[in-house]
């Protein structure tokens, strides 16, 4: 097709399918305010907030929902099916640093505060892993932190025969060498590896797509065949997903206004991307938010990844993911199945909480510049 139907092709879809698709706009309004839900402090499945009962001094206290059970996985069985691991690393315990109530009962812990937390009795075949060591019996303990960096999130574990479910409880204490502070009641949680009931993921927006509208296979062109596709998903007779770049916007339909950007793409060519660096990643989202005490830096490793400067690349590109070796943890070129965008923008049940654990999620320019990273060729 040459650039004068394309043109005649871009002005027929303006006045043709512009009636059929605003409806969706109605629709879209209302998933977008279904799927609003406020932000947490604590990401992922929540913390155990570590607090004390007085300004300055009192006994270590937890803000917790105790009734609220710890939800374990399957990690793998024995050939045999004699024995499975099920584990979690969420909740965590988090010592807040500041007091957003101070008319509640709890305060923040002074800095140097040191909190250790001990067994005091759980059932057979459930244990916690706290920074490497196994805690299951009474007088079995471990230092959680020292304030004001206390985030740790314990491997809570459950091993027993294949095919036996059910709630098991741990109880424990928080201790501290501190003059200031006594230490906590006995806590007492209930960890289970009954199998959740099946649930629907909520849908997590997909980055906004910054390159060539309408590129399907991303060479930087687009043909009329990668238009046609666009056409496609309009109307309906194409998978909503069958081809990112044509819904610029990443709202979900494509629109007669995204159809025409495509067009004018094909007509103009491609503009050329902004490469996105893993030098930039690491400065302003790996380095401050990941390769933290307790999580990925070079000491902690949790789940074996360590994300310090000098470290990622060779942990991430090609590496199989933890908790499905069918993905990696970043497949160059493929954004889709690169584990690391899925853990950032919104994992399904199973797959563990919201990266990172702490702090603020990431916004959707920084997951786009993982996207893009990987898409490029996830470069060093």
């Amino acid at each position: 097709m040459n650039r004068t139907r394309l043109r005649r092709f871009a002005a027929a879809l303006s006045g043709r399918l512009r009636p059929a698709l605003e409806p969706c706009w109605l629709t879209m309004v209302v998933v977008l305010a279904l799927g609003v839900r406020p932000a947490h402090a604590c990401v992922g499945s929540g913390c155990l907030q570590i607090w004390s009962t007085a300004d300055g001094g009192g006994a270590l206290t937890i803000q917790w929902d105790f009734t609220r059970k710890v939800q374990t996985y399957q990690s793998f069985c024995a050939a045999d099916n004699s024995q499975c691991l099920y584990s979690t690393i969420d909740p965590g315990f988090m010592a807040p640093t500041t007091d957003s109530d101070p008319a509640d009962a709890y305060y923040v812990l002074a800095d140097t505060t040191v909190v250790n937390i001990v067994i005091i009795a759980a059932d057979v075949g459930l244990s916690m892993h706290v920074n490497g060591q196994k805690l299951y019996q009474p007088g079995d303990t471990a230092q959680l932190g020292v304030m004001p960096t206390i985030h740790n999130h314990p491997s809570w574990q459950i091993v027993v025969p294949g095919g036996q479910y059910g709630d098991f409880n741990v109880s424990f204490k928080l201790t501290t060498v501190s003059p200031s502070y006594t230490e906590s009641p006995v806590y007492t949680q209930v960890v289970t590896n009954v199998p959740p009931p099946e649930q629907t993921p909520t849908p997590t927006p997909a980055p906004t797509i910054t390159g060539c509208p309408g590129d399907c296979n991303a060479d930087a062109s687009v043909t009329i065949n990668e238009i046609l596709v666009c056409v496609n998903m309009a109307i309906g007779t194409a998978a909503a997903d069958a081809c990112p770049a044509c819904d610029v916007d990443a709202d979900g339909s494509v629109t007669v206004n995204e159809i025409i950007a495509a067009v004018g793409a094909a007509l103009s060519g491609c503009p050329t991307p902004v490469p996105a660096t893993l030098e930039e990643i690491q400065a302003t989202i790996f380095t401050p938010s990941c390769a933290t005490a307790t999580c990925h830096d070079a000491v902690s490793k949790v789940e074996n990844l360590d994300l310090s400067a000098g470290a990622a690349y060779g942990q991430l590109v090609n590496v199989s993911a933890t908790t499905d070796a069918r993905l990696r943890r970043v497949d160059p070129g493929h954004p889709e199945s690169s584990f690391l965008l899925t853990k950032v923008s919104g994992p399904p049940p199973g797959e563990g909480g919201l990266m990172p654990l702490t702090g603020t999620p990431l916004d959707s320019a920084q997951i786009q510049l993982i996207h893009d990273w990987i898409l490029q060729g996830a470069n060093p």
